[in-house]
């Protein structure tokens, strides 16, 4: 790419474009796409003095926010409509974010679990948990249960319910605006059984219990029910 099209004094890996009627510094290694697109505009013989032009993008202004600061940003930036999730997630698609980064749902529980503090007997101190890994991860979640497929529905179900409960009962780890879409995600795309509704009915999401969770990065609210196990059968 040539350096007209480059952010001046950031990382080599950024560019300035305009997508819509608003210019953007772009991370091209995060979101690939736009690589493409600039190299496909040089190739084109494309006049590389001005600013590379794009047509809108849905959701782009959350979008690089996003990828730049974490994909717990798109919870708090995007409207609580599960309609919009699915375009969110369909674009990050289409503009080849890797968002899962591998990342089964086994994995993801494992992640959430990183927000759990712990207790280290020989320096007799508390290790604070990893909240923005949790928070993170929580989008991975619901891009999975928007664009995933699964193998062994029963399994799979039982898993998906496992870490959905673990999201809406951690409202100190959780806000509001993530509870209520993963839980919306996963009835979406699950069928729920009678048994695992009351489990989720006994955390209600409102958006007063929101002030519980100020989900910022030096939150350091207690953890509640850590003896959560993932792998019980809520069938």
């Amino acid at each position: 790419m040539e350096t007209t099209s480059r952010s001046s004094g950031n990382s080599s890996s950024t560019a300035r474009v305009q997508v819509g009627d608003k210019e953007y510094v772009i991370d091209v290694e995060k979101i690939p796409y736009f690589e493409s697109f600039l190299k496909f505009q040089q190739n084109a013989g494309q006049n590389t003095e001005s600013l590379p032009t794009h047509n809108d993008v849905p959701f782009f202004d959350v979008i690089n926010n996003g990828t730049h600061d974490g994909f717990r940003q798109f919870f708090r930036r995007m409207p609580t409509q599960l309609s919009d999730y699915h375009v969110l997630c369909e674009t990050l698609e289409f503009l080849a974010v890797d968002v899962l980064g591998g990342r089964n749902l086994h994995a993801i529980m494992q992640d959430m679990r990183k927000a759990k503090s712990d207790w280290d007997r020989e320096e007799r101190r508390e290790i604070k948990g990893l909240k923005t890994v949790a928070r993170d991860s929580a989008f991975r979640l619901m891009y999975v249960f928007l664009l995933g497929e699964f193998g062994d529905d029963v399994k799979d179900s039982n898993m998906a319910f496992n870490i959905t409960l673990f999201v809406v009962s951690h409202p100190s780890i959780f806000r509001y605006r993530t509870r209520k879409m993963i839980r919306a995600a996963f009835e979406e795309r699950f069928c729920m059984s009678d048994k695992q509704r009351r489990g989720l009915d006994k955390w209600p999401i409102d958006d007063s219990s929101s002030k519980e969770s100020q989900e910022e990065d030096s939150t350091t609210t207690s953890e509640e029910s850590d003896d959560f196990d993932f792998d019980s059968d809520w069938s």
